[in-house]
């Protein structure tokens, strides 16, 4: 009696590969949605909208949620803060940014950053004297106790985070004029008033891209600071984190992180484009 071989059918490498995509092009999709409703969807309503059961959207939502793409506001899903940053960096790749809308591109990643961080962020100006930072966009920390300044609030540029991040790169000549002008007041027994050692500190800023103050401007609250570059490459502003010293210097290295990460993001956002 003959014997029959059975061959297996050929694997079908393409149909497999179609369905690995699925599930990031679903999120899209429901990013899509989202970004069309101003009041937020239901789970339910997502789901009639992309055609595809519950539990799957469910599954989906979950992962937005934590990465913060999306936020729920009782059963209503809407976009969250790094979907909104997102946007905000594929437009810049269209179209540069307006400088002078820096506070309210920098926003999302401020809200971001304040999330992942756990502290209070802030973007800091120079003011128009020139002579002192200005906060210009805040995000809060969670923290009962925590950094607290209004948009508005001006800090002096030789003691705290983000004066110090605008001063060191400002062209030498602006910063010794500023030097000549000052004379600096010690808020505290930290605070750095000799001018000398002032200049060091800018000089090591200029190279490591950090400023930091502890203890500076007020007993307890330490701070990081990082420039923001425009299209031009120049520094247009500073991010800056501050938060309780006790919270912050056990976790620095992971907060300077983060810092760096989200300074480059708005960076980008605002049309600079890295050398190299």
């Amino acid at each position: 009696m003959a014997t029959r071989k059975i061959v297996s059918p050929p694997s079908n490498e393409a149909a497999v590969d179609s369905q690995a995509p699925r599930a990031p092009l679903r999120s899209l999709n429901l990013l899509s949605k989202l970004a069309l409703a101003v009041d937020g969807l239901t789970l339910s309503q997502l789901a009639l909208a992309v055609e595809t059961p519950k539990t799957s959207v469910l599954a989906l939502l979950r992962a937005l949620l934590q990465g913060g793409y999306v936020q729920l506001d009782g059963t209503r899903y809407r976009l969250g803060d790094a979907a909104h940053a997102l946007a905000t960096l594929i437009a810049s790749q269209k179209r540069p940014a307006d400088i002078a809308h820096l506070p309210e591109i920098a926003q999302p990643f401020l809200h971001t950053l304040a999330q992942q961080s756990g502290e209070t962020v802030f973007v800091s100006a120079l003011a128009p004297d020139s002579l002192e930072a200005i906060y210009v966009a805040r995000a809060e920390s969670a923290h009962p106790i925590r950094f607290m300044a209004s948009i508005g609030e001006r800090r002096p540029l030789y003691s705290s985070a983000g004066g110090r991040t605008l001063l060191a790169f400002l062209p030498k000549e602006t910063q010794e004029d500023y030097l000549a002008q000052i004379k600096p007041v010690a808020f505290t027994s930290r605070t750095l008033t000799d001018k000398r050692r002032l200049r060091k500190m800018l000089e090591e800023i200029r190279a490591t891209g950090v400023a930091t103050t502890a203890d500076d401007t007020h007993f307890g609250v330490s701070a990081f600071g990082m420039p923001l570059r425009g299209p031009d490459g120049e520094v247009a502003a500073a991010l800056v984190l501050a938060a309780p010293s006790d919270r912050v210097e056990p976790q620095s290295a992971r907060l300077v992180t983060l810092l760096r990460e989200h300074a480059q993001a708005i960076s980008r956002a605002l049309g600079y484009i890295p050398a190299g």
